[in-house]
């Protein structure tokens, strides 16, 4: 699934680069495949979303998970 880190920072106020966003997923089980860059501090993301985890195949459910890796409310 691909998302926009600046949709992810619509739901959470998250400073880290896509980079850093992208390990801490990938070690709470959300495997990046790719890392695409875009202008200024933007990027696509990859995900690979398992199927035992269809809460998270959206923006939201992703920004949720998201704010729960880096201890930061979801709005």
């Amino acid at each position: 699934m691909r998302i926009l880190v600046s949709w992810l920072r619509e739901f959470v106020d998250v400073a880290a680069s896509p980079e850093e966003i992208a390990r801490t997923m990938s070690v709470r089980g959300f495997a990046v495949e790719s890392i695409e860059p875009l202008a200024g501090r933007d990027a696509v993301l990859d995900f690979e979303i398992t199927a035992n985890r269809p809460d998270c195949m959206s923006v939201m459910g992703m920004a949720r998970e998201v704010a729960t890796a880096y201890g930061l409310a979801f709005h």
